[in-house]
């Protein structure tokens, strides 16, 4: 072999080996959420951030009850997201005393029931109504809506307990994203009636006009807060700089609803979507990464 080329080719390998130890050098991080497209794209956004600082991310997901177990033990390191403090309550007081708070994500997470707007807000503007014998008789008897783990339906599952919602033929019918998707979609589309647990942010909101009906005994609590929080020997595992971006990590319900938008309806990967968002917005993920000196 040439020497020139030899010497060339060991030169390179040696390249790519630092580069590569200096990729892995940051360590790894366990990254957990929700088996749902909003929290998949938010996910997606904070691993490209941790990859950026040269993380390697491995990402586990599953039901609320089969995560935060793994959140509570450290095989999760970072969980995206808790909603505080009504509809994870429960969760977060089970394995709290194991976990912190790294940074609000966004703010006005909500839970709710919502209609169609075809619906006339004359007959069905609460939950109340969906009793009245008019309204009952036109209603599709399946409210459809995600896990039953999920703090959605076991808030629904109250609702219906409090409202006598079974006395008037009504069923909770927890199930995966795809089926109950399917039967909204359905709904829409034959302009059927019909009354669904839902959320913000998610991708149906922006793309459907719905109305939240009135509740008023605030059963599904008042909005929450969208925590990153992180197993309590986290911090131990990062440097000074990884932890301060994490904590400047700032989103809005309208930003996590448009990316789970492109998931859902342009078929984007999470992954890309939130790479588009991160590219719209290079200022904002540049200071969470490399912040003024002073700061």
């Amino acid at each position: 072999m040439n020497p020139i080329k030899h010497h060339f080719r060991n030169a390179l390998a040696a390249v790519l080996m630092l580069c590569s130890v200096q990729a892995n050098a940051a360590g790894y991080v366990s990254l957990g959420h929700v088996d749902l497209s909003f929290y998949e794209v938010t996910a997606s956004l904070v691993q490209q951030v941790l990859e950026r600082m040269g993380y390697n991310v491995g990402v586990k997901k599953g039901s609320h009850a089969q995560v935060y177990p793994l959140l509570g033990t450290g095989e999760v390191d970072v969980f995206v997201a808790a909603w505080l403090p009504n509809a994870h309550a429960g969760y977060w007081e089970e394995y709290k005393d194991n976990t912190v708070k790294v940074v609000a994500l966004y703010e006005d997470a909500k839970l709710f029931w919502a209609v169609p707007d075809y619906i006339p807000a004359s007959e069905v503007a609460s939950v109340a109504d969906l009793r009245k014998a008019d309204v009952s008789a036109k209603m599709q008897k399946e409210v459809r809506g995600p896990g039953a783990d999920s703090g959605l339906m076991i808030g629904s599952k109250t609702i219906f307990a409090e409202y006598g919602l079974e006395e008037s033929g009504y069923k909770l019918m927890p199930g995966k994203a795809p089926e109950w998707i399917a039967n909204f979609n359905d709904n829409v589309a034959a302009k059927r009636w019909f009354v669904v647990p839902l959320w913000q942010p998610q991708y149906l909101n922006k793309a459907n006009k719905l109305r939240i009906l009135d509740e008023p005994k605030k059963l599904l609590g008042e909005s929450d807060t969208a925590w990153l929080v992180a197993h309590k020997d986290f911090r131990s595992k990062v440097d000074a700089k990884t932890w301060k971006a994490l904590q400047r990590m700032s989103l809005s319900v309208r930003a996590v609803t448009e990316m789970d938008y492109l998931v859902n309806v342009q078929k984007m990967s999470p992954r890309d979507a939130a790479r588009n968002w991160m590219g719209s917005h290079a200022d904002t993920v540049n200071y969470w990464i490399y912040p003024d000196a002073e700061d």
